[in-house]
């Protein structure tokens, strides 16, 4: 079985001229179950470490190394998941005080940060495989 949880092992920054892009590698993923989270969690480091480092956000890179769609789990990628319109990014917002990863360490919480203009289809109910 997969992971569920990120499984990220390395993460490599590259930084041309005054910004910075990430290329974040992760051993296993379930594709309908966590892929989605696991892109989100690849763009917030980029976008975290950007900011304590004085640069822009780049592009992040999202590598798997053994991803799984499960046949059970197939009819509803096809059909349901890969024929939906992508709606348009939302914004990430962060604290602008977070200046340095012990501010992550002591005093940042969720509420230091804000997605704005997210939208969503409906869930999709993937079944659970193993």
């Amino acid at each position: 079985m997969g992971c569920l949880r990120p499984c990220m092992h390395t993460h490599t920054f590259s930084l041309l001229g005054d910004t910075l892009y990430l290329t974040s590698y992760q051993r296993s993923c379930d594709v309908p179950l966590g892929l989605n989270f696991n892109q989100i969690q690849v763009y917030t480091l980029l976008a975290l470490m950007a900011q304590i480092t004085g640069n822009k956000p780049g592009q992040a890179y999202h590598k798997i190394i053994n991803a799984h769609i499960y046949e059970d789990q197939l009819d509803l990628m096809r059909d349901v998941q890969l024929k939906r319109e992508p709606f348009k990014s939302p914004q990430l917002m962060i604290n602008p005080e977070i200046k340095s990863l012990e501010d992550l360490e002591t005093w940042v919480t969720m509420d230091d940060f804000e997605v704005v203009g997210y939208e969503h289809h409906e869930p999709i109910k993937y079944p659970f495989s193993v």
